[in-house]
């Protein structure tokens, strides 16, 4: 459309209304694993976990992925190297931490306490939707594009004017001959 809804120009409520919706299947699959994962429950229930998890991961990391690029336009790499450097680390330190949480709490009460972590966690997307441009004011990247983008578009401006006002100066040569 022309011109363009408000709400496309603003970063959160284009990407992260995703993740927003995959949070919650995420949490309600680790709480459904945790707490059908029984012997006297039939294999294929906690199996269908699986479901909502695999779909609220893939929101949630489409999501914030896309907000993640949105945001940091030009410092998206960068950004996204932040992002990918922080899961790996957390995709290396958990499987240290899966055995003995399993051993000491069990299976209902491991799948719990991931689930309530997710709980808290999920709620990230819904914070930068509330405080998202707040947020993004105090990053440095964030400034430094804002910078840029201001410089950019004030170029743009000159170069608007400039050729208005050689237009109108042909109009009046025309004129004149």
């Amino acid at each position: 459309k022309s011109p363009r809804p408000r709400w496309t120009s603003i970063e959160e409520y284009v990407r992260l209304p995703l993740a927003c919706f995959g949070g919650p299947l995420f949490v309600i699959s680790l709480f459904w694993l945790g707490w059908t994962a029984r012997p006297d429950i039939h294999w294929i229930v906690p199996t269908l976990s699986a479901l909502p998890f695999g779909i609220g991961f893939l929101l949630i990391f489409m999501g914030e992925l896309n907000y993640i690029v949105d945001a940091y336009e030009v410092f998206a790499a960068s950004a996204m190297g932040a992002a990918s450097c922080s899961r790996s680390i957390f995709g290396v330190i958990l499987p240290f931490a899966a055995k003995p949480m399993y051993s000491r709490l069990g299976i209902n009460w491991a799948c719990s306490l991931l689930g309530f972590l997710s709980l808290v966690i999920a709620l990230i997307p819904f914070v930068f939707i509330r405080f998202g441009d707040r947020i993004r004011a105090k990053s440095k990247f964030c400034q430094q594009l804002r910078r840029e983008k201001e410089e950019k578009e004030a170029v743009e401006r000159q170069r608007r004017e400039s050729r208005a006002g050689v237009q109108l100066l042909s109009a009046d040569v025309e004129k004149q001959v």
